[in-house]
């Protein structure tokens, strides 16, 4: 090969400089982007698939399984700190099992300590309302002797 033939091959190859001024930005729109990947994924190859695939998509499984598993864990830590802070609660309050599981709903510490306030002043015992409850009273004056004997004595027993 002569210079010459070499110096006519090297001005026939364009340049990036001498290509660049000639080429015009194509400007596509979303409507044309998705066309041309949906029509690429349907002309790829059926089961075509990267050779660690099943590796992938193993690890993605066990990564959602865990992720489930978190998300279960910590709703637990949640509602076994919220029980255990209504049973504080009801504790320093003096509160029953029963009055604690009906009356304290709520889910953080100060509106849980409001409500046991407000239950635990409503509950003061209000003493003995009927003193003598339960306890026989027996009062009689001669009227009511005079008329227990005559009741025995025409029925013929001794029981009132």
């Amino acid at each position: 090969m002569t210079s010459e033939q070499i110096q006519s091959e090297s001005a026939e190859v364009p340049t990036p400089a001498d290509v660049a001024p000639r080429i015009t930005p194509r400007k596509l729109t979303q409507e044309q982007i998705d066309r041309e990947v949906s029509r690429a994924l349907r002309d790829a190859a059926p089961g075509l698939k990267p050779a660690d695939y099943d590796e992938v998509k193993a690890s993605a499984e066990r990564a959602d399984a865990l992720t489930r598993r978190i998300a279960e864990m910590e709703k637990e830590v949640a509602d076994t700190r919220l029980e255990s802070l209504r049973v504080s609660v009801a504790a320093r309050f003096r509160l029953s099992n029963e009055d604690r599981d009906v009356f304290l709903t709520a889910t953080d510490e100060a509106t849980l300590v409001l409500q046991a306030e407000r239950l635990a002043r409503s509950a003061k015992p209000m003493g003995n309302v009927a003193r003598r409850e339960g306890h026989a009273v027996e009062q009689y004056n001669r009227a009511d002797r005079e008329m227990r004997e005559f009741v025995n004595d025409l029925f013929g027993n001794d029981q009132y």
